[in-house]
């Protein structure tokens, strides 16, 4: 039992060992940073067409906006993974053991644990793609045939995904970082609510954005 419960967290969190197999060179880094902004402003875009009527009237697509967008992807995949990979560095190497942090110089540090943790988040929004996807397109069906049914999946499916997302991130950064199970949860907690405020961040920057368009 407890071997098919192992089976299954591999399964969504994925082994540790492919988190133990990451390295710091910068080229899987630069796509994801494409991707994550990429996706932060497909899912801000569909969001504001979804609930802006003046916005989706007014919304006209054409090669400027094109590049506007595709500008605006890069600086704000950039931001937001920066904005996620500093903070959880800072705050996760405060449960490292200091005599292994002083074996270490400090910009090996930084250069390759940041560079880690950047595709880990970059991975953990891959991942849940597929999900918030299908819940979006569930929801968009839920007001077109004015579902209850429907609404609910949607609203369940973007909690799990929200949940899943978090947890690829804690059992990656335990790993990274060589934590002990005790403080998994504490860890899980911290990048749940850093999360939960940096995505208000990145919305509010990507409105501002489209409104402009």
């Amino acid at each position: 039992m407890k071997l098919s419960f192992n089976k299954i967290i591999d399964f969504f969190l994925l082994r540790k060992d492919f988190y133990s197999k990451l390295n710091d060179k910068t080229m899987w880094l630069y796509i994801g940073i494409v991707f994550v902004g990429l996706r932060d402003v497909f899912f801000a875009a569909v969001s504001m067409c979804s609930n802006n009527a003046e916005f989706r009237n007014n919304f006209e697509f054409n090669f400027k906006v094109m590049g506007i967008l595709l500008l605006a992807a890069l600086v704000v995949g950039f931001v937001d993974m920066m904005g996620f990979s500093y903070p959880a560095f800072d705050a996760i190497k405060h449960f490292k053991n200091r005599n292994e942090s002083k074996s270490m110089s400090l910009v090996m540090i930084y250069s390759s644990q940041l560079t880690k943790v950047a595709k880990l988040y970059a991975i953990a929004n891959a991942i849940i793609t597929p999900v918030d996807l299908l819940c979006y397109f569930t929801g968009s069906m839920a007001v077109t045939y004015n579902s209850d049914i429907l609404a609910y999946i949607s609203s369940v499916l973007g909690i799990l995904a929200y949940f899943w997302f978090n947890g690829v991130i804690t059992r990656g950064l335990c790993v990274l970082f060589k934590l002990s199970n005790s403080i998994r949860g504490i860890v899980f907690v911290l990048v749940f609510i850093w999360n939960a405020l940096l995505s208000q961040a990145i919305v509010y920057l990507l409105e501002l954005v489209l409104l402009r368009l």
